[in-house]
């Protein structure tokens, strides 16, 4: 039975995506604006093809449906560092903790440098070198409202300079996760709900995303989510990941339409693992080609407070 309503849930979640999939392929290039509130960029989520909406699981949940934020059964810091995109480097920070009957909430901060550039005048002179990137900030909140069903919700601030200008907005993340039994989970999020911004001709890349999450088998998770987004990019989202002995994990996915169709290349595919060194902490990993671009490498460190046992080093895999 709950294999049938497993399947169910992912035909459902196909079914919608694949109705935006049908009607809508467009890309509205330079008319969406604020990038740091549109990829979460945390490693193990990356490295399933982002399909994480229905999974949403750790302080990362933040980034990706913070009603997955009611699951955090301890304190945790996340660290997730990206590059290999030309000079920029993304470093992203999450801390989460459950309070009591309050649910679980988490912050985040996030800081991304796009490298230097050489200025120009209108007649092509040289006028110095100037610089690009953003910083941000979350903070979320996420709760069983009865047993099964989650909701949770994030405010967030982005502010972007460049060559000496800065560009801000404020929004919300809005968040559900329903996981009526052990195997399976269905979760929709409202992304980037305007709050205020001073991107006077631009809206805010917002969307909704829906997604489910099923295992198979115990060590076996695979993953579906899409993003609905009228006159905007959408995409399709697919993930796995088998884990062994807890100890690794291998994971993969497909985006299909990412980062943008017009990109030559390498695109879509993402490949991660994840290793558990010691009892508290875990380590993440994702390689996403991203075309013409190159290919971005991401790397997270997961810090776990209160374990019941005491850390040990974990120096092989028993069979």
């Amino acid at each position: 039975m709950k294999m049938k309503w497993g399947l169910i849930g992912f035909l459902f979640t196909g079914l919608v995506n694949g109705q935006a999939w049908s009607a809508e392929q467009t890309f509205s290039v330079g008319s969406k604006a604020a990038p740091l509130t549109q990829e979460g960029g945390t490693s193990r989520a990356m490295s399933m093809g982002s399909a994480f909406v229905g999974v949403a699981e750790g302080s990362e949940a933040l980034l990706w449906n913070p009603a997955g934020l009611a699951y955090l059964s301890e304190k945790e810091i996340g660290f997730h560092h990206t590059s290999g995109i030309g000079d920029s480097i993304r470093e992203i920070g999450i801390f989460g903790t459950p309070v009591r009957s309050l649910g679980g909430f988490a912050a985040s901060l996030d800081a991304v440098s796009n490298g230097s550039f050489e200025g120009r005048d209108q007649l092509g002179n040289q006028t110095g070198n100037y610089h690009a990137g953003d910083l941000g900030a979350n903070l979320g909140w996420g709760k069983n409202i009865v047993p099964g069903f989650a909701v949770g919700a994030a405010v967030k601030t982005n502010h972007q300079y460049l060559a000496g200008s800065t560009y801000s907005a404020y929004a919300a993340d809005l968040g559900l996760l329903w996981n009526p039994f052990s195997t399976f989970k269905f979760g929709a999020t409202y992304a980037n709900l305007n709050i205020a911004n001073s991107y006077s001709q631009y809206a805010l890349d917002s969307a909704w995303h829906i997604g489910a999450s099923y295992r198979l088998i115990h060590p076996l998770l695979v993953a579906m989510a899409g993003e609905l987004q009228p006159g905007g990019v959408n995409r399709i989202q697919l993930g796995g990941e088998y884990t062994y002995n807890a100890l690794i994990a291998i994971r993969g996915g497909y985006q299909f339409n990412y980062p943008n169709a017009d990109l030559s290349g390498t695109t879509g595919f993402t490949l991660g693992a994840g290793f558990h060194l010691l009892k508290h902490i875990d380590l993440d990993y994702a390689f996403v080609p991203e075309g013409d671009l190159g290919a971005a490498q991401r790397i997270s460190v997961i810090y776990k407070f209160g374990c019941a046992e005491p850390s040990k080093l974990i120096m092989k895999i028993k069979p």
